[in-house]
């Protein structure tokens, strides 16, 4: 027996305006995080570098501030029910608690392995924030190494939501369409 395809529209499934702009300045900081880093990366040490670190560290401190508004977001504005199996669900669920948690952690991290570096972290040149470590050279290597780490995590969480997000769009279940602002309210 041959099934037919689904070519109705998808449900018109709304996400709140607010939560839609956090979510997508948080993707537009990653990004910038990321290319931040990988830019500094490849520069010799020098004045380029350092206002590219400088510049890497407002942006991370800034994601920190993001995700817990994020959060606070979602208190009080919860996510529509999203048509999917239970265990999707679930993966979803753990795959965003993941991801939070990183980008509250990873910022963190940066921070505590500047104060390691004997490095006095600015928020956006303006206001210095108290070292969260004592310099010390070995701490700072293990601190560097996590927060690496914990950036291809979240690289990987990355790409497990935008799965989930394709998985969506394939189904054409209105999800994807909720976020990209595309679908109504229901009245």
């Amino acid at each position: 027996m041959v099934s037919a395809r689904n070519t109705a529209a998808p449900p018109r499934r709304a996400i709140d305006g607010g939560l839609r702009l956090l979510h997508w300045l948080t993707v537009a900081l990653l990004l910038l995080a990321f290319g931040l880093a990988w830019g500094f990366d490849s520069l010799p040490p020098g004045p380029a570098a350092g206002q590219l670190v400088t510049l890497h560290r407002t942006v991370g401190l800034s994601l920190f501030g993001l995700t817990a508004a994020r959060l606070a977001w979602r208190q009080w504005h919860p996510l529509p029910p999203v048509p999917a199996p239970a265990w999707e669900r679930w993966l979803a669920g753990t795959v965003q608690a993941a991801l939070y948690s990183a980008l509250l952690a990873q910022p963190l991290l940066g921070w505590a392995a500047s104060g390691a570096q004997g490095d006095s972290v600015a928020f956006a040149g303006l206001l210095t924030l108290p070292d969260l470590v004592d310099p010390d050279p070995d701490r700072a290597d293990q601190l560097l190494g996590l927060h690496k780490l914990l950036g291809f995590t979240i690289l990987a969480l990355v790409g497990l939501h935008v799965t989930g997000a394709l998985r969506h769009a394939i189904r054409r279940d209105g999800v994807l369409h909720g976020m990209l602002g595309r679908a109504k309210p229901a009245s």
